[in-house]
């Protein structure tokens, strides 16, 4: 930075500052209340009054308003029934009732059934989300006795 550019700024900034002085000290004086607006002391204290008032009433209001939705949602929520559907099973050794739940495929005990397959379920989820993909079967000419990986064009050109 220049130094006639810095004083060109600098001197702008005095001018600036010397013509909002008067606003700034006015707008001071209106907050520490040593001015009031076209009100006496009394006046400027019910303003107050009034605005809390009235907040307190606005907020009232909103507690009022967030106790009936509370209250709607839960009268609506006692009338759903439980959807999560469970399928009872009797273990043929055991003679022991497990109650498997058809969404988590738990028990009652936290146990997975016998026959449960965790990585082949998430593959399944994956594919129904649509975050997989099948893999695809070759298409194509290819001779059952040669793998895939080798050169079988050359093999055939001997």
């Amino acid at each position: 930075m220049t130094a006639r550019c810095k004083k060109r700024r600098n001197k702008n900034n005095a001018i600036r500052r010397a013509k909002n002085k008067v606003k700034e000290v006015k707008k001071l004086k209106k907050m520490l209340g040593f001015i009031e607006e076209d009100a006496t002391e009394g006046n400027l204290m019910d303003k107050l009054k009034e605005i809390t008032e009235q907040k307190k009433k606005e907020q009232e209001l909103e507690l009022l308003k967030k106790e009936a939705l509370e209250e709607l949602i839960k009268e609506e929520t006692k009338e759903i029934v439980n959807h999560e559907k469970y399928v009872t099973v009797v273990h043929p050794k055991t003679n022991v009732e497990h109650k498997y739940n058809t969404k988590t495929k738990r028990d009652q005990f936290g146990q997975y059934p016998v026959w449960y397959n965790a990585r082949k379920a998430r593959k399944k989820q994956l594919l129904r989300e649509g975050k997989a993909t099948k893999r695809k079967q070759f298409r194509g000419k290819r001779m059952h006795f040669i793998d895939r990986t080798c050169n079988w064009k050359a093999l055939l050109g001997k």
